[in-house]
């Protein structure tokens, strides 16, 4: 870095590697975008792909051009743990799994996230298909003309990471995650208080 101009896009490259800190994924951003303060303004940009890759143990990104669309799906161990938790506990409550406790907790920070980044052009959800390994995930459909919020969108991505990461730890550091504590269902919890 030659000059203080250049400051400024140093410490935003700084804070996205914080962020990716904070998501567990630091690894992976300085595997794939180098540990070297550029500086550049055009980081973000220049580095898309490796950042998204940085993002989740395993991310497809495709672009339709027939639609002009990005697709992109993130998934990773922290996710699919944190799903396999809610799935057995949904199991043992006898409930479906999109009326587990854990399940809508997490639909709600996803879904709360990426609208107050995200709002336009940009659609996502929670993927819990188990018939694949990677079944459990983050799916994000962007239109490519229209979409410019890409660093909104990047951030969205990470502070969700943290979400399950976080998640994870607290349930660890509980000792529930090789035991399942039923939790009681919205719908039994408001007629118990009534």
């Amino acid at each position: 870095m030659r000059s203080y101009e250049n400051l400024q896009y140093a410490f935003q490259q700084l804070e996205l590697a914080a962020r990716y800190r904070d998501a567990g994924k630091l690894d992976e951003f300085i595997r794939n975008t180098g540990s070297t303060l550029w500086g550049d303004e055009d980081f973000l940009y220049t580095s898309w792909y490796e950042l998204l890759d940085a993002v989740a143990d395993f991310v497809d990104i495709r672009e339709d051009e027939d639609t002009l669309t990005c697709r992109m799906y993130f998934s990773d161990a922290m996710i699919r743990d944190y799903f396999c938790f809610a799935q057995r506990h949904a199991e043992e409550a006898g409930i479906p799994l999109r009326q587990d406790p854990y399940y809508l907790d997490a639909l709600s920070y996803f879904n709360s996230t990426m609208l107050d980044r995200c709002p336009y052009s940009c659609w996502f959800r929670l993927v819990t298909q188990t018939h694949h390994e990677y079944g459990f995930g983050l799916s994000v459909w962007a239109a490519e003309e229209q979409f410019t919020d890409w660093e909104p969108l990047l951030a969205s991505l990470l502070e969700v990471m943290t979400y399950f990461r976080s998640g994870m730890e607290i349930l660890k550091a509980a000792g529930k995650t090789g035991q399942v504590t039923a939790l009681p269902h919205p719908a039994q919890a408001d007629e118990g208080a009534a």
